[in-house]
């Protein structure tokens, strides 16, 4: 799910370059919250891989701004390259809005999730969410997995970065106070860095950059590697890459359809399956278009382990 990336990547305040000092000490910091276990762990997406966040936020914005919009309209990770966002600045805006709302916590399950999850588990994998919301949305986000999927989640681990969350640093700290917060960590590290960190076997997730940024990532050890990606649903947004290069205008979507014309989207598709197949020498990369493929996948690798 973008919205997380989308207010972060328009964020005006860039967040600090992690030191190799920094991020060892992050890592340490991760791995004591994270007790050891011999079950073997997958890292779990929330956005669209577990919540049917993007469909809440496309019903928030016809609400608010009277589009007709649709899942199908989220061709692309970053909102602004969508219909009806507008620029960057104008998307920050809208979805600082609807963070506010209160809307993520009124998300259905993603269809078959629950019966998925509940089949990872039965197989006896250590199943921990791997995020990027924000450390202010613990404890509504976690609230949320336990009404939807009681007692299947060890714990939740948010890489959202707390200079950058929509709200101010107090209301998160108000939140957390009746958490149940042995199950919730927040860190700096990427999501790749994060799998490294907590031994994860597996990364399911909808984003293909993601899925990209762990199979080109250069562990500070040079050895250790991230797991594989399952890159999860037959998703707009997952067929088409988004750089940071691309928070301008020039990328909105109205102003490419005007320059361009229609077929960069069939191109932009193009693009992402050559990229895609290029960082899949090593099979790092597989598609898995819903639940019961996920299953299906992991009960396959079980017996010679992910």
């Amino acid at each position: 799910m973008s919205v997380n990336d989308t207010y972060r990547a328009s964020s005006p305040e860039h967040e600090p370059e992690l030191t190799a000092e920094t991020t060892a000490e992050q890592i340490v910091e991760l791995k004591e919250s994270i007790p050891p276990s011999s079950a073997p762990i997958i890292a779990i997406d929330l956005d669209d891989v577990l919540s049917c966040t993007n469909a809440v936020v496309a019903q928030w914005h016809n609400e608010t701004y009277g589009t007709q919009m649709t899942t199908n309209d989220f061709y692309y990770y970053f909102y602004w390259k969508n219909p009806f966002w507008g620029t960057p600045h104008t998307t920050q805006t809208k979805v600082k809005t609807f963070y506010t709302s209160g809307l993520m916590a009124q998300t259905q399950p993603v269809p078959g999730a629950r019966e998925g999850v509940e089949a990872l588990c039965a197989l006896g994998y250590r199943l921990i969410i791997v995020t990027a919301r924000g450390k202010d949305s613990h404890a509504d986000s976690w609230a949320w997995v336990e009404r939807w999927f009681p007692g299947c989640f060890h714990s939740m681990i948010c890489t959202g970065k707390f200079a950058n969350s929509p709200k101010h640093a107090t209301d998160g700290v108000d939140a957390l106070t009746g958490a149940q917060k042995e199950h919730e960590v927040a860190t700096r590290l990427s999501k790749a860095e994060v799998c490294i960190d907590i031994g994860a076997e597996l990364l399911i997730d909808d984003s293909m950059e993601n899925a990209l940024a762990c199979a080109y990532h250069i562990p500070l050890d040079g050895v250790t590697k991230p797991p594989p990606v399952l890159l999860f649903g037959s998703y707009e947004w997952n067929k088409r890459l988004s750089v940071a290069s691309d928070e301008c205008d020039d990328m909105v979507y109205e102003v490419r359809l005007q320059r361009e014309g229609v077929k960069f989207l069939e191109e932009d598709v193009r693009r992402g399956d050559k990229a895609l197949e290029q960082a899949n020498t090593h099979l790092s990369v597989r598609r898995a278009r819903d639940w019961s493929e996920v299953v299906r996948y992991v009960a396959e690798l079980k017996g010679g382990r992910l």
